[in-house]
Formats: structure tokens, C-alpha cells, sequence
């Protein structure tokens, strides 16, 4: 939380979601620091169960659901921009838990993560469903461990299924966290949900 919290105003809020094997602060103190020198928006790094392998899962929805709506009860968010991110597995299950959830999540940013859902009429209902919902994917160009084919699979199906994809590829980056992403993602987000001007209508 920004030390120039100010409880009378909403904030949006940026959910992270931890790679497999790691704990979250790494990641949540990335985008603490950008939180903190902007004063724009709150964070929040919800933990997997699996607290040995460190492993995201299908039952941890019902708990990462839970902690973001208690956050929201806790402090002043704006329900209209709730964004999920994450990195690696994070990334993957940024897809997986956000596009099941567009009534919570206004956006997704996975990083260095893949869409697995098989088309099929339930995957192809979520996607409907969630239609609308910005994404912004950034992966790197080298990436041995999710290849970069994946990522632009996971673009071009959700494209065909009609939503607007912000792509950024990484020349020359393998599986890591880009370097400054966060602020990347933030700028696009921010200009996403942006209240638009006195006169037009949204």
C-alpha cells in the first residue's frame, strides 16, 4: 500500500500471482515499488496452498477469489479496475483464473505464461463470456521453458475469439521477468480503464 494512501478515494488494484517454486515478494515487491513511487494503485500477492512445491492449482481459485475480495472490503478499490498479472505458471493461471472471473478481474497481463484451456464449447463459453476484458501478454523472444509459440498462440486464439491483445515479445529474453514490465503494464492498464472525458461517453 502507498504511504500517500488516501482511504477517501478508490484505488485500482493489481493482483500478482507468483511462478511455480517461488514465493510472491519478489514479484509483489516489483510492483510495490512502482505503487509506491506513483501513489496510483494498490497491490496484492495472494499464495498458492501447495506451500512446498509452490505450485498454483484449479482448488486455489476459490482462495485467490476470497483474497481479493477481502481486499476490496478492506480498502478503497475501484471495483471497475481490478487487473491480474503474474509471471511463468502465474502467468498461465493469469489466463485461467482471470478469464473465468470478468465480473471481478477488468483486465489480465500474463507475463512469460501460456493459455492452456482446449478449445471446446466450455472454453469457448468462458471466452465469450469474458469478451471485452483487456489483455496485454509479454513474453520473451528466447524462452526454453514456455517457447515463444505458445505466447503467440495464446494471442492469436483469443484475438479469433474477439478481444483486443496488447503484445509485447522480448528479443533475446529467455524465462525471466523483463525488466521494468511492471511500469509497462501499469501505463497500459492506467490508459485502459482511464474515465473518459467530460462530454463523451465510455
Amino acid at each position: 500500500m502507498p504511504k500517500t494512501y488516501d482511504r477517501a478515494r478508490p484505488y485500482p488494484l493489481v493482483v500478482v500471482l507468483h511462478p511455480a517454486g517461488l514465493h510472491g515478494s519478489r514479484f509483489v515487491s516489483a510492483w510495490g515499488l512502482v505503487a509506491e513511487r506513483t501513489g496510483a494503485f494498490l497491490v496484492a500477492g495472494p499464495e498458492c496452498r501447495d506451500q512446498k512445491k509452490r505450485l498454483w492449482d484449479m482448488a486455489d481459485e476459490k482462495d485467490l477469489l476470497a483474497t481479493v475480495r477481502k481486499v476490496m472490503a478492506t480498502f478503497n478499490v475501484d471495483p471497475s479496475r481490478v487487473l491480474l498479472t503474474g509471471f511463468s505458471q502465474g502467468g498461465t493461471y493469469s489466463y485461467t483464473f482471470g478469464l473465468r472471473s470478468p465480473e471481478l478481474f477488468r483486465a489480465i497481463a500474463p507475463v512469460g505464461g501460456a493459455l492452456v484451456a482446449r478449445p471446446g464449447p466450455e472454453a469457448d463459453a468462458i471466452l465469450l463470456k469474458a469478451r471485452g476484458m483487456g489483455v496485454y501478454i509479454a513474453h520473451g523472444a528466447a524462452d526454453d521453458r514456455i517457447p515463444i509459440e505458445r505466447a503467440r498462440a495464446s494471442r492469436t486464439r483469443l484475438e479469433q475469439a474477439g478481444f483486443t491483445v496488447t503484445y509485447r515479445e522480448v528479443p533475446e529474453l529467455g524465462h525471466y521477468f523483463p525488466d521494468g514490465e511492471p511500469d509497462r503494464i501499469w501505463t497500459w492498464f492506467a490508459a485502459l480503464t482511464a474515465p473518459p472525458p467530460p462530454g463523451r461517453q465510455p
